[in-house]
């Protein structure tokens, strides 16, 4: 997709010395680099998870553009360098809230796009939005939370693991606690009500039987925050489950709808509590022997 060369200009901050900044640096392997925007927040080093958004053109033809594509921020890890060109390198250099522009001449790289030419170059743009951390998560969400909440009027209790629970008709059953077999009917949506499963909807997963999802609490079948939020009903209750991202499907997301750090909303039936398999005893210790023998 051809962009205009302004546009192309302009994204990337070439015009370096027209704005006052200083010149290109060097990654530790050579490739250039300009910090267009700096940021204020922590320096970056190998083993961060950084959120960032990232777009790179061939000469002044678009390829990817994250933020158009994935909409939210996509979760890197930062390693080590495997190579010169590695961008990893760079990664390093950089601070949270930085948005920088390598650029990658392509006729000394040991793989290039097919369509490349020789004399091309690769200008990749990455913003790091974030350095990610589930206690910051956690606090960045806690808002939102509280906001969705109180707009949903929902009475909700916030367990041991910060999931919140809303009781909507109590139950008269047994709790479950580890181990224990349940069956739930449920549906999930996102904060702006977007449905993403239900096994009593037909319209969400056309074709699919509607049945009960039978599953044992504390195995880690389901997602953390359904392991904790189920473990706080008792059979026959009816509640609503707002779940952090951390509990849910975190940095990685779950398929196209749920996007990577989404706190998620479920409604939900207890429908069912059968008790696990006792646990085995552990097996007593050998006699001493006597003594003198």
């Amino acid at each position: 997709m051809k962009k205009n060369n302004l546009l192309l200009v302009a994204s990337l901050g070439l015009l370096v010395a027209s704005c006052g900044k200083t010149g290109p640096r060097k990654t530790p392997g050579g490739i250039e680099y300009t910090v267009e925007k700096a940021g204020k927040g922590d320096k970056l080093k190998e083993g961060d998870t950084i959120m960032v958004h990232f777009s790179s053109y061939l000469n002044d033809s678009l390829l990817i553009d994250t933020r158009k594509e994935q909409g939210s921020a996509i979760p890197m890890v930062i390693q080590p360098s495997r190579d010169k060109f590695d961008l990893m390198d760079g990664f390093a250099q950089l601070t949270e809230g930085d948005s920088a522009i390598f650029v990658l001449p392509l006729d000394s790289m040991p793989q290039k796009p097919p369509i490349a030419k020789p004399g091309d170059k690769m200008f990749v743009h990455f913003v790091v939005e974030s350095k990610y951390s589930v206690a910051k998560q956690n606090a960045k969400e806690e808002k939102t939370i509280k906001e969705y909440i109180d707009k949903n009027s929902l009475k909700a209790t916030k367990s041991p693991k910060g999931v919140y629970v809303a009781v909507t008709q109590e139950g008269t059953g047994a709790q479950p606690k580890t181990g224990d077999m349940v069956s739930v009917n449920y549906t999930g949506m996102l904060l702006d009500g977007t449905k993403f499963d239900s096994n009593v909807d037909s319209t969400i997963r056309p074709g699919m039987p509607l049945q009960p999802l039978q599953f044992a609490i504390g195995s880690g079948q389901v997602i953390p925050g359904w392991d904790e939020g189920i473990a706080q009903l008792k059979q026959g209750s009816k509640a609503t489950l707002v779940i952090p991202s951390a509990m849910a499907y975190g940095l990685q997301g779950g398929g196209p709808t749920i996007k990577p750090n989404s706190v998620l909303v479920f409604t939900v039936e207890l429908l069912d509590v059968k008790p696990g398999a006792p646990a085995e005893a552990p097996a007593a210790p050998a006699p001493a022997p006597a003594p003198g023998k």
